[in-house]
């Protein structure tokens, strides 16, 4: 039996896996049983902002296994302590949630909102069309894709979806009654699609006009993927709460809610909780792997390797009209094709770069955050070769 045909014997078929038996990673690189070496530009979605076995991240989960790796949280602990402090020094947000993942984090601010709704008689919650965020019944109802949607009825009450970038559809679902608006500042599964200055900002005045909370889902986009900590930092928007996940763990899982103070007493014990959000090993692995990102040094490297990766896809651009659009920013890039992408990511795999396709035509980036010009080259070298 192969392992593909162990894979369908063994598993719900949820996913259609790359044809790799990837036997280890280092840096930017997989290594794959059958000798072949594969450049990772979108690095476990965006999980794997370090890379492959980070010496830091390895070196702070063998000294915590070696302490204890799960205790309850009705046991202080020094690990999420830690990169709770970092976190919050970063954000300038005052509370902060542990769980294991994004959608666990979009399930919490949603039920942290409504909390929060029925004291001040609000009941709308609202999503943005072509939006993802995850695959609960709670994230489900946020969104409008059919294609994570369909037979998974009914949905939520309450909510509704606001036509993302269209400010005369936002303006009229707004209101007093309003209790939270759900965003995603760049769209990634949505294609790598940014907010518009002008909805931005009739947004942010929507906010201080009508006291909803506004939640940034910053799953995908955060923790330095965009050249700040967060993706909102561009928009000049101020989030009462942040869902947070993916490489906040240094490949472990882990996510989380950001807070202002203002919402600090809207839970008690015992009103939410889990079992195992804020795992100690995954919370020293993910504040090795903060002290690294956020440092101002390692950021600024990132804006400038991100700079120089724009600008030479923008040079494409111009020299291959197959190329419609290029958008993103810092290592969150779509590069939006006017033919199905699907086919030239494929034809990117056998010349040894993974890249991701989405929204139907977009070629979508999300490099490890450690990777260079020299990655660069290498993966924009392929890029030209298949397009041309």
């Amino acid at each position: 039996m192969t392992t593909t045909e162990q894979d369908n014997a063994l598993f719900f078929h949820t996913y259609k896996r790359l044809p790799l038996e990837v036997e280890r990673g280092e840096g930017c690189y997989l290594f794959t049983k059958d000798g072949k070496k594969y450049l990772d530009m979108f690095s476990g979605l965006a999980v794997n902002a370090l890379g492959y076995a980070h010496p830091d991240v390895i070196a702070a989960i063998e000294t915590q296994v070696r302490k204890y790796t799960h205790l309850s949280n009705l046991f202080l602990q020094e690990p999420q302590m830690t990169l709770a402090a970092q976190l919050l020094k970063h954000s300038g947000f005052q509370k902060v949630f542990f769980c294991n993942s994004g959608t666990e984090a979009i399930e919490g601010a949603i039920k942290l909102v409504r909390k929060w709704s029925r004291a001040e008689h609000r009941h709308g919650i609202f999503g943005m069309s072509n939006g993802f965020s995850g695959r609960t019944m709670g994230a489900l109802s946020l969104m409008d894709k059919k294609s994570y949607r369909d037979g998974y009825e009914p949905f939520l009450d309450e909510f509704g979806v606001i036509d993302f970038n269209n400010c005369a559809d936002l303006e009229a679902k707004i209101s007093k009654t309003t209790a939270a608006v759900f965003f995603e500042s760049i769209q990634g599964e949505g294609g790598v699609v940014p907010l518009t200055s002008e909805f931005a900002a009739t947004l942010g005045s929507l906010q201080k006009k009508y006291g909803f909370l506004l939640v940034a889902d910053e799953i995908q986009s955060g923790i330095g993927r965009t050249g700040t900590m967060f993706a909102f930092e561009h928009f000049g928007l101020h989030p009462d709460l942040v869902t947070f996940a993916k490489p906040v763990g240094g490949g472990l899982p882990l996510g989380g809610i950001l807070g202002t103070s203002a919402l600090a007493d809207v839970w008690a014990p015992g009103m939410h909780g889990t079992t195992f959000g804020g795992n100690p090993v995954a919370c020293a692995a993910g504040t090795a792997l903060v002290n690294i990102v956020l440092a101002p040094a390692f950021m600024e490297t990132l804006r400038e390797n991100a700079a120089y990766l724009f600008a030479r896809l923008g040079e494409l651009k111009l020299k291959y009209p197959v190329i419609r659009e290029v958008r993103g920013s810092g290592y969150m890039i779509g590069i939006d094709m006017t033919s199905e992408s699907a086919p030239i990511v494929e034809k990117i795999l056998m010349k040894g770069v993974l890249v991701n396709a989405t929204a139907t035509t977009v070629v979508r980036l999300l490099p490890p955050l450690i990777a260079g010009k020299q990655e660069m080259d290498v993966f924009l070298s392929v890029f030209e070769e298949c397009i041309s």
